[in-house]
């Protein structure tokens, strides 16, 4: 390559160069940097949804071991000043033999996902979509189904303003 050729590549990546920091420091501030907010701990430490859905597994899941748990509780701002709320139960099915040795006979995990929509104003959170995962011939997903419909279905959360923050 001769000179003049080097010349114009270098003025040309030092343009693109100059174009996309003016650009980046010029649209940063008007790019939402918001994230989904994880609040599982928070929302655990101060209610009692960890020991509902343990009852819930007791009454419903099998096993000698079987427990429920929270897996993620997630917040995200969206449009109108509403939150997006996206919550994940899982429902662990276990039976362990321990005599005349060690045995899980099963260890199956249900996960339960529940979508929703929290309006900071008045507290509600609105369910709109549920989906169960690693589900067996839809056994939990039916149970659901039975035990009242959570698709449509609207809570009042106390103090909701105390996960946002």
């Amino acid at each position: 390559m001769n000179n003049s050729v080097e010349k114009i590549h270098i003025l040309l990546l030092g343009a693109i160069w100059y174009v996309f920091l003016v650009l980046f420091f010029y649209l940063i501030p008007f790019v939402d940097t918001g994230y989904a907010r994880d609040i599982k701990e928070q929302v655990i430490r101060e209610t009692k949804i960890e020991e509902e859905i343990n009852l819930f597994c007791i009454r419903f899941c099998k096993g000698n071991e079987r427990r429920g748990y929270l897996k993620s509780l997630t917040l995200d701002k969206i449009d109108g000043g509403y939150y997006r709320v996206i919550g994940k139960a899982a429902f662990q099915n276990r039976h362990v033999l321990r005599d005349p040795f060690y045995f899980v006979l099963y260890d199956h995990t249900v996960v339960v996902s529940a979508f929703g929509t929290l309006n900071p104003d008045s507290c509600e959170l609105r369910v709109y979509d549920v989906v169960v995962e690693n589900d067996f011939h839809d056994i939990f997903g039916t149970m659901l189904r039975n035990h009242g419909d959570i698709i449509g279905r609207v809570e009042r959360i106390d103090n909701c303003q105390r996960f946002l923050k």
